[in-house]
C-alpha cells in the first residue's frame, strides 16, 4: 500500500510542479510504475480549475479576466512541461533534416516554430476558455485534462518508443503493464465522471459519450500523427500530445456548446 502511495506521488512530481510529501529516492521501477495514476491526477488537476472558474463566474468578473487567470493556473500547476515539450516537438517537426529532427528538440533555445506552436496553443486555450466560461460549461475544462492523459496512456501502451528517446519515457515505455495500465486509466476516467455527475451538472449521456469519442478519436489522430513523423514516440512529443489534446477537447466543447443544454 505504501509502495502505492508512493508512486502516486513520483507520478504527481512527473505531471504537475505542486508540492508532495517527503519521498524515499525512487527506483527506475519506481518511474516506469506511474502510468497507472496519470488520469486520476488528470481528474485532481481538473477540479483545481474547475471551481475557481465557477468562483470568477459566480462573482462576476469579466470573462477574458477570469479566462486568463485559469490559464495561468493551468500552466503554473503544470510548471509549462507540456507547453516546452510541444515547443520542442513542433522545432522538430519543422527541421527539414529527417536525422536532426531530435536534436532540434533536444537544442535549449526555442526555434521560430517552436514559438508559433506555443502561442497559437495559449491563444487557443485563452479565446475557447472564453467561450466556455461565458457559457458556464465548466465541466469541459475538468473533462480535458485527464482525457489528454488518458491518451498519453494509450500511446505508451500500443505505440512505439522513438530509439532515441530520453531516460524519462524510456522508463515509462519499459515499465507500462499492457493492457492493464490502460484499462486502469480507462475506468478511473469512467468512475470520476460518474463521481463528477453526482456534484454538479453534466449533459445528457447521449451528448456527453458523443462528445468524449470525438474528442478521444481526434486526440488517437494527433497521438498517430506525431508517432509517424517522429517514427515513435518521446518525452517532448507526449508533452505536446498532451497539449494538443486538452486544446482538442475544449475546442470541441466549443462546437458543441448549444447541443449541452442547461
Amino acid at each position: 500500500m505504501l509502495k502505492i502511495l508512493h508512486r502516486f506521488f513520483y507520478a504527481w512530481l512527473f505531471l504537475t510542479k505542486l508540492p508532495a510529501p517527503p519521498l524515499p529516492k525512487a527506483t527506475k521501477e519506481d518511474w516506469g510504475r506511474i502510468a497507472p495514476y496519470f488520469v486520476l491526477i488528470g481528474f485532481i488537476l481538473g477540479f483545481m480549475l474547475f471551481y475557481p472558474a465557477k468562483l470568477l463566474i459566480f462573482y462576476k468578473v469579466p470573462v477574458m479576466f477570469s479566462a486568463l487567470l485559469i490559464l495561468f493556473l493551468w500552466v503554473l500547476i503544470t510548471g509549462g512541461l507540456h507547453l516546452d515539450g510541444l515547443m520542442d516537438t513542433f522545432d522538430g517537426i519543422n527541421c527539414q533534416d529527417p536525422g536532426r529532427k531530435l536534436e532540434a528538440m533536444k537544442d535549449s533555445r526555442v526555434g521560430a516554430f517552436g514559438a508559433m506552436a506555443g502561442i497559437f496553443i495559449i491563444l487557443f486555450k485563452l479565446v475557447t476558455l472564453c467561450t466556455l466560461l461565458i457559457n458556464k460549461l465548466f465541466f469541459v475544462i475538468l473533462i480535458s485534462l485527464p482525457l489528454a492523459r488518458l491518451i498519453a496512456v494509450y500511446s505508451f501502451t500500443f505505440l512505439s518508443k522513438n530509439k532515441d528517446s530520453g531516460i524519462s519515457s524510456s522508463l515509462l515505455f519499459s515499465g507500462v503493464k499492457k493492457p492493464q495500465d490502460l484499462i486502469v486509466n480507462v475506468v478511473v476516467f469512467v468512475f470520476g465522471l460518474i463521481i463528477a455527475s453526482s456534484f454538479f451538472y453534466l449533459p445528457s449521456s447521449r451528448i456527453l459519450l458523443l462528445f468524449i469519442l470525438f474528442s478521444i478519436f481526434f486526440s488517437l489522430i494527433w497521438s498517430h500523427w506525431l508517432n509517424n513523423h517522429f517514427k515513435g514516440h518521446t518525452g517532448d512529443t507526449f508533452g505536446a500530445l498532451i497539449e494538443l489534446s486538452e486544446v482538442t477537447v475544449l475546442s470541441l466543447g466549443v462546437f458543441f456548446k448549444d447541443y449541452f443544454v442547461m
